[in-house]
This record gives structure tokens, sequence and C-alpha cells, in this order.
């Protein structure tokens, strides 16, 4: 009883970081249409409409104060909703592509420095001479404005005509931080928070790392593993057996392998992985780049070369950014939809 709990709270913890995850997405989404705009409780439950209500509330007042800002009301616990800037790196430390991909940030902080050594008096620009001096869009510029004077690094002065300021200026704290990037590389955000993903290299002569690699991975499954390969020939179905009994499998390929003694090796491994599906599309309808390998939906691995013998021949295994697993598994559903059932 107690193994049981356990396991129920381990899901529903994970099933609260994944929404959290889709509310700091959902934000930054509306971020990049209207950095200024706070968001009602309706539009979030409806584009999430997926989960509970009650859930995306709690997980709202989880991330409130410090990721987001929620002002609730009489009538609705999530109110006039926005990201902060917290919430921009958090998602940005996960891997997401956000404003701070770019260095615009330190090009605006580079302009406003050189104007205050200029002037120490006054050093306010007009927005249009930054956009300009920056060499960035003006929608880009934008966005970085709010998060370096929500971060409190600038001033900002004016505004109206759907526009938030007409003036800027760096701060003493912004100042500082512009010196320490200069001087010492110290990044905004400090470079420690963002997420590393591996990668392996592979073969030739390595099977035994390949298969390592696999079995290290795939060994952590709860509930699916998805394989995605144009070419799932039957020696992947031995690397297969490193996934727990239960597991759901899901092995996408193309009809330039299935045919011969294919149907008899999948078979086989029926006799021992009930909880397995097959299906192939016409190689001509093939979209994918890599092969993957995909554990539960949160983690995945692009392989440079075939599963059934990639220790056989020199590529690089990469972990997958969740921007690009999310991208990847929007791929695998309409090609699982479209494909021929083998098993």
């Amino acid at each position: 009883m107690l193994l049981t709990r356990c396991f129920s709270n381990k899901k529903m913890a994970e099933q609260d970081k994944k929404i959290q995850r889709e509310i700091l997405k959902w934000l930054y989404e509306r971020f990049n249409d209207d950095p200024l705009t706070e968001w009602g409780g309706n539009e979030i439950f409806e584009s999430l409409s997926e989960y509970s209500r009650e859930d995306i509330i709690y997980n709202v007042e989880r991330l409130n104060g410090e990721f987001l800002e929620n002002e609730p009301t009489m009538s609705s616990k999530v109110a006039r909703i926005q990201i902060t800037p917290a919430g921009i790196e958090e998602l940005y430390s996960q891997g997401y592509e956000t404003i701070l991909e770019s260095d615009t940030r330190y090009e605006i902080l580079r302009v406003l420095y050189q104007a205050i050594r200029e002037d120490p008096g006054w050093g306010y620009i007009d927005r249009d001479q930054l956009i300009a001096e920056a060499d960035a869009n003006e929608d880009e510029v934008d966005q970085n404005i709010w998060y370096l004077k929500e971060k409190r690094f600038v001033e900002t002065r004016g505004g109206g005509g759907g526009l938030f300021y007409h003036q800027i200026k760096i701060t003493q704290s912004g100042s500082e931080r512009f010196e320490q990037f200069e001087e010492d590389g110290v990044e905004i955000p400090r470079i420690g928070s963002r997420q590393k993903f591996r990668q392996a290299s592979i073969g030739p002569g390595e099977s035994g790392k390949a298969e390592n690699l696999f079995r290290d991975f795939a060994e952590l499954a709860r509930d699916e593993v998805i394989i995605i390969d144009r070419f799932a020939r039957e020696g992947l179905y031995d690397l297969l057996q490193h996934v727990p009994k239960g597991v759901e499998i899901k092995v996408v390929t193309t009809d330039r392998v299935t045919g011969g003694g294919y149907q008899k090796r999948v078979n086989q491994f029926v006799q021992n992985h009930s909880t397995i599906e097959v299906r192939f599309l016409p190689d001509s309808d093939w979209d994918f780049h890599d092969r993957y390998v995909i554990r539960d939906r949160e983690d995945g691995w692009a392989w440079g070369h075939s599963f059934h013998d990639a220790g056989d021949t020199q590529h690089t295994a990469s972990e997958l950014r969740p921007i690009n697993r999310e991208t990847i598994i929007g791929q695998f559903e309409n090609a699982w939809q479209k494909g021929s059932v083998i098993v």
C-alpha cells in the first residue's frame, strides 16, 4: 500500500512539473506577442484544457511570486497573470528558445553604457536611436528592454502611442552587471543556470558502448519508449530487451526494412514483451532526419546512425533539447496515425 502511494505521489509530482512547464511556455508565447499584457484565467484554462482547472490553479500558485505574477480576484483565482524574468530564465535553463538565445540584451546595455559614460548627468537616449545602434528589430528590443527593466538594469521614461517607453538609460546596477560581463564574461543570467545537454561519440567498433548508452536510457522508462528509425532492422529488438516489462513500446519505421523475416522477428519479441506496437510508412513519406529514442515523452536522444548497428559506424548521439523533443513527438504522432500496423 505504501509503495502504491509513493508511486502515485511521484506520478503526481511529474504531472505538476509538466503543467508548470506548459504554463510558463504559454505565458512566454503571450510575452512574445506583447510583453506588457497581463492575461486572464479564462485564456489559460482554454489553452491548457487537457489539464483540470484545479491543477492549473494549484501550479500557478506554486509558481507565483518567482516565475510568474498572478493577481487573483474575488471571482477568479487566476487573473492578470504574466511571466517574470525568472520564468523566462527557467525556460532558457531547460533549453527552450527565448530572448536569452540572442545577444541583444548585451548590445542594449553596451549602447546605454556608452551613453551614460559620455553624459553622466543624463544618460537617456531615444528608443529609435537605441533600435538603430543595437542593430535589432523593434519587437526584440522592446522585449529585452522589458526584461532588463524588470531586473532593474535600465530605467525608462515616457510612453504612449502603443509604446511603453520613449527614452531609456542604464542604471548603476546595470552598469555594474555590464562591466562584469565585459571584464569577466559573467552572463545575464549567470551561465551556471543553463542546462547542459549531453553528447556521446560512438564507433566504429563500439557496439558495447552503443548498447550501454541505449540501456542506461531505456531501462529508466516508466510508461513508454518511442523509437523512430528509418532502418529499424532486427538488431533493434535486441536493444529493446532493456526496456522494463509492462512499458509500452512504439516503433515507427519504413517499408525499406519490413520485408522478409521482419514480421517473424517482431513476433518473437512480442512473446517476451507484449506491450509493443510497430508501424511503418512508405519510405517516400519519411520526414525524420535522425534516429530517435524518447522516454516517457520527457527525455530523448537523437542518434546519427540506425540503432541495429549503431556501434559499427562513427556517429554522435545527442540529448534532445525540450523544444526539439516536442517537435519530434509532434512529427511522430502524425507518422503514427498514418502508419500501417505490423503488430
